[in-house]
């Protein structure tokens, strides 16, 4: 799975505190159109790092989600939300000297940091994409390459700078026709030497909540989004599957005792694979009664609201 990592900032006006959330033009057309070609829009919360864990409920009820309500309400899409759950005295690394946000969206989403894209608004970014093989692309919005980098000549040189989130945008949908194209991704950003970026004395700690708005394609999209059921409904569904189990050691009691008392015609010894090694005949019921047990359990999750398409 691609994802494109987006700083939140990338998607405000910046506005005094206390006014109402305005998103920058176009902002949800782009989401859309990322969204529209497949890839997983994933919003890192960079300004969550300053703040409390306490503070956060109260920024979230003021800019997060009006923002989110603000994108879908123009046509566009935020599949999860990153956020960081530190004090600023923890000096953690979610994010600013390390890339904590995108290993634990790597980790948690099963994403190949190659594939993806981090649009980004500082210098700083574009070491940490480059740390971790991403792509970055740094967004200017009104600013000058020089108020960014001193007035010195970017380094590293090799990624796209653009005015605006919407040029930005349209680099990746133009990387991502001509991966079709070819057949395969462009070399990745090479990996930079860990020296060159400013570390802490020891890796750092980062656990950023990771929130879901969408269905995760593959076996962890399961996993990470079960509906929240009641503790009563939780009880009954333990009570179903233990009676399944149940059921079955009673069918194959019953059956053990068949088969070694009652003489069966020849083709039984066709049919119940006895031609096979027991151990083997084994793994094969196991490997097919799993496969079984995954596409009932997938076809169920789709039963409930959110879990059976994009939001």
């Amino acid at each position: 799975m691609k994802a494109v990592f987006i700083k939140r900032d990338l998607l405000l006006e910046p506005t005094p505190t206390g006014e109402q959330v305005k998103l920058r033009p176009g902002v949800a057309e782009c989401l859309g159109s990322l969204a529209a070609k497949g890839l997983f829009v994933i919003v890192l919360d960079a300004a969550s790092c300053a703040l409390a864990p306490e503070a956060l409920p109260a920024a979230n009820a003021a800019v997060t989600q009006p923002m989110l309500d603000a994108i879908r309400a123009g046509g566009g899409r935020v599949d999860a939300l990153l956020e960081c759950p530190h004090r600023p005295e923890d000096h953690c690394g979610c994010w600013g000297t390390y890339p904590g946000f995108l290993y634990a969206a790597a980790s948690q989403l099963d994403l190949r940091l190659e594939e993806c894209y981090l649009l980004c608004d500082e210098a700083n970014d574009v070491l940490l994409a480059y740390k971790v093989g991403c792509r970055p692309v740094l967004v200017l919005n009104g600013r000058a390459i020089g108020d960014l980098y001193d007035g010195h000549q970017p380094e590293p040189r090799d990624f796209p700078i653009a005015r605006n989130l919407s040029m930005a945008v349209q680099y990746v949908l133009c990387e991502e026709e001509a991966n079709e194209e070819w057949g395969h991704p462009r070399q990745p950003a090479p990996l930079l030497k860990l020296e060159e970026l400013p570390l802490m004395d020891e890796n750092p700690a980062f656990t950023p909540t990771l929130k879901l708005f969408s269905p995760v394609p593959g076996f962890k999209a399961v996993l990470l989004n079960l509906p929240q059921l009641s503790r009563s409904a939780r009880r009954w569904l333990l009570f179903f599957v233990l009676g399944g189990v149940w059921l079955s050691l009673g069918i194959a009691y019953l059956l053990t005792h068949l088969y070694r008392v009652q003489p069966f015609p020849a083709f039984v010894w066709y049919l119940t694979l006895q031609f096979i090694p027991r151990p083997v005949r084994g793994l094969l019921f196991i490997t097919t009664g799993a496969a079984v047990v995954w596409i009932s359990l997938r076809a169920f999750l789709r039963l409930f609201p959110g879990n059976g398409q994009r939001r």
